[in-house]
């Protein structure tokens, strides 16, 4: 769509009263500028009057001075048509069109009146200071402050818009990216085709595919918020920025004539014998019209103007792909289901928020209106800064709603009716001391930096990269509750318990895939077998430890079903390796099992009793049996937050919930 207002198209309809926003499409800054040069110029006037009020006890002759130099300052080349025309008018003009300013004409009214009233005395010098050039430079700051709020407020529709254009960027190199990750993946698929690690290489490119269509469809979607952010900024913001400006033009152009009229109000009262001179400057002030000389200003800069484009998908260059949304895949259309899901729910909190601050913005729009027809009413700049506040806070709403119904649209066009499952999990951040398996891509989830998320409803934990990947059919959903913190220590112990074993019923899937808490504990035996590194590995957990190709290392522990290997690298650092970048130096391939068998362990010699009944849940755990003692290791107390270790009575090693027991 293209806006154009040729200067050659009809005169401005006078019954009509002159929008900035409709008539001068993004102009803020030239309309601001104008704003900023009358701002100025109530500086000039207030110097003027003050000036004015100082030299009043001397009459005539530095009177008919300073009313000269005030005039000289008029008569400067090009500062009449700045203030009056803009910096940069389009439209040719010349001293004619000058004088169609009702603005400019008072101004000379005034100019002529101080010079007729050079025999004016001391008592109105002293009313002029008291009074008006008080009044004028309260006035000037409270305008000048408006005005650098609303050019805040205009940088901040402006950084959000960018934010939003950067997403799409940075979306887009994402996606890129990914496409050329999954030929790097495709290559190597294509390489060990009749490798042992084919089967690997299937799933990495695969689930490499699916991380390419998921970046893809979040480009898409980013591109399509930046489209619908960038109308509603040109067609929306802007213009109701630029008649924000345009008010407050209006305000200081008549409070301007309001003031200088008050001047003039004292001359008729301290000066009967100017009262014909004063009632000129009168009538010029009363003439001031603000649609005229805004209606001046539009003639004189009204600029055809175009929006941007819209943006396009673009492909990846070494990738061929469409503009489409793909779901094809099941993995993408859930990661869209849910994101669908979560947009919608974010618009039922924002929509009240919107139609309450229109209300809002409407309500004291009125507010504005009677104020500016009765000032007896109150202070019309308090209402004006409230309705520009309220403005502000309206545009920040409904770009934030613009880019969530955007997004709700391009992917219910692609969804239609199969929106996924009605029953979506309630995920909260979580931290894992122990080592967790993510209940969607089976990998583990290690880190006390809420490296996950975990459903309040069914107790499923996954990566917070996977959470938008897992299908909306959360089993607990019916039943979901908040449940009160405890209480009591037992109260808190059964809460403990709960979940505890709520956590363990989560996780007995994969027992077999994820090393116990007490897999990491430090060997105990004397002669262990070695093993040469076959590929550089590096650490990305505590519990993990870095080894490079070519390293002979120590076995500590030997693969348990878990894909994973305990060993310790020729630095003396001791943690796990994926079992498949070792080989055993022994040539039987395994190791002998006498070697890992455990000393007896010997206990600090401080004991706990049982203050709870606690049914070990897993190989590394032990029984807490109500009044029985249990002997803590030496690293008791310190082994992890809210488990200590120790020896059973049946001297068994394992760890147990620290709030079941006190020290004895």
């Amino acid at each position: 769509m293209v806006i154009v207002r040729q200067a050659a198209q009809d005169e401005p309809n006078n019954n009509e009263a002159p929008s900035y926003g409709k008539e001068l499409p993004d102009q803020f800054q030239r309309i601001s500028d104008l704003l900023e040069k009358n701002i100025d110029f109530l500086g000039d006037v207030r110097e003027l009057i003050r000036e004015r009020a100082v030299l009043e006890k001397e009459y005539a002759t530095k009177l008919q001075a300073l009313t000269r130099k005030a005039a000289e300052k008029r008569n400067v080349r090009g500062v009449v048509a700045s203030r009056v025309l803009g910096d940069d008018p389009i439209k040719a003009w010349d001293d004619s069109t000058l004088r169609q300013s009702t603005l400019d004409a008072a101004y000379v009214a005034l100019l002529n009146s101080y010079e007729q009233t050079a025999q004016d005395h001391a008592n109105l010098g002293d009313l002029l200071s008291s009074q008006i050039v008080t009044e004028l430079k309260t006035f000037e700051h409270r305008k000048g402050d408006t005005r650098r709020k609303e050019l805040n407020a205009f940088q901040k529709a402006l950084a959000d818009r960018d934010k939003i254009y950067q997403e799409r960027i940075r979306t887009k190199q994402k996606y890129d990216e990914e496409c050329t990750e999954i030929e790097t993946y495709r290559q190597k698929q294509d390489r060990a085709q009749d490798d042992r690690h084919a089967d690997r290489a299937a799933k990495q490119y695969e689930q490499q595919r699916t991380d390419m269509l998921n970046s893809k469809n979040t480009y898409i979607v980013s591109t399509q918020v930046a489209n619908k952010v960038k109308d509603k900024f040109y067609a929306t913001d802007i213009p109701v920025l630029e008649d924000q400006l345009q008010e407050l033009h209006a305000q200081l152009i008549l409070r301007l004539a309001h003031i200088v009229g008050k001047s003039q109000g004292l001359h008729k009262h301290h000066l009967d014998a100017l009262k014909a001179r004063v009632s000129q400057v009168e009538s010029a002030l009363s003439a001031v019209s603000v649609e005229n000389d805004q209606n001046l200003f539009i003639e004189h800069n009204a600029r055809p103007f175009m929006p941007p484009r819209n943006w396009d998908f673009e492909p990846c260059p070494n990738y061929y792909d469409t503009s489409e949304l793909n779901i094809t895949l099941n993995e993408p259309k859930v990661f869209l289901q849910n994101k669908l899901s979560r947009c919608r729910g974010k618009l039922a909190e924002l929509e009240p928020l919107v139609r309450k601050k229109e209300n809002e913005v409407s309500k004291l729009k009125q507010l504005l209106n009677s104020y500016k027809d009765n000032s007896e009413l109150g202070n019309l700049d308090e209402v004006t800064d409230n309705w520009l506040d309220s403005q502000h806070g309206l545009l920040q709403l409904t770009t934030t709603e613009c880019a969530l119904n955007a997004e709700v649209d391009i992917i219910t066009s692609v969804l239609g009716d199969d929106q996924g499952g009605q029953q979506p999990h309630s995920f909260k951040s979580s931290s894992f001391s122990i080592p967790t398996t993510c209940g969607l891509c089976k990998s583990s989830i290690w880190g006390l930096s809420k490296q996950g998320k975990t459903c309040k409803a069914c107790g499923l934990s996954v990566h917070s990269k996977c959470e938008l990947k897992v299908p909306a059919e959360c089993p607990g959903a019916a039943r979901r509750q908040r449940q009160a913190p405890p209480t009591n220590r037992a109260q808190g112990a059964s809460s403990i318990t709960s979940s505890r074993a709520s956590v363990m019923s989560e996780a007995t899937t994969f027992v077999d895939e994820t090393p116990t808490p007490s897999a990491f504990g430090l060997p105990s035996s004397t002669k262990l077998p070695t093993a040469t590194v076959l590929f550089d590995f590096g650490a990305s957990s505590p519990f993990e430890v870095t080894v490079s190709e070519g390293d002979t290392v120590n076995v500590l522990e030997p693969d348990d079903g878990s894909g994973w290997v305990k060993v310790s690298n020729p630095n003396g650092s001791s943690g796990l390796v994926p079992a498949t970048y070792i080989q055993l130096d022994d040539p039987n391939g395994s190791a002998n099992e006498s070697t890992f068998a455990t000393k007896s362990t010997p206990g600090s010699g401080r004991f706990v009793k049982g203050i709870y009944a606690y049914t070990a849940q897993g190989d590394d755990e032990i029984d807490v049996v109500l009044g029985a003692k249990i002997e803590l290791t030496d690293v008791g107390e310190s082994y992890a937050d809210g488990w200590w270790e120790g020896i059973s009575p049946k001297g068994k090693k394992g760890i147990f919930p620290s709030n079941y027991v006190e020290l004895v």
